[in-house]
C-alpha cells in the first residue's frame, strides 16, 4: 500500500513539472524540399524563420543557410526590403 501510494505522488509530481509542448507553428518553407538557397528569400528574416523552424522539426541545418555555424542564416541578405 505504501508503495502505490509514493507511485502515485510521483506520478503526480513527474507529471505536474513536465515541460510545456513546443507548439506546432507553419514553416514558412518546406524542410523536406525542393533545396533552398539564399537567393530564394528576400531578406535576412525570412531565411532566419525557415532556418529556425525546420531546426526545430529536427532537420538541422537542411538547407545550409548557415555557412558559418553561428545560427545565423543568410547574413549576406539585407535586413529589410528597400
Amino acid at each position: 500500500m505504501k508503495r502505490a501510494v509514493l507511485l502515485l505522488l510521483a506520478m503526480a509530481f513527474l507529471w505536474g513539472c513536465a515541460p510545456e509542448p513546443i507548439p506546432i507553428v507553419d514553416c514558412p518553407c518546406d524542410c523536406a524540399g525542393p533545396d533552398l538557397n539564399c537567393s530564394d528569400f528576400a531578406i535576412q528574416a525570412d531565411a532566419q524563420a525557415c532556418f529556425d523552424c525546420c531546426r526545430q522539426r529536427g532537420y538541422g541545418d537542411i538547407f545550409g543557410l548557415d555557412a558559418d555555424k553561428d545560427g545565423i542564416a543568410c547574413e549576406d541578405l539585407p535586413t529589410s526590403l528597400p
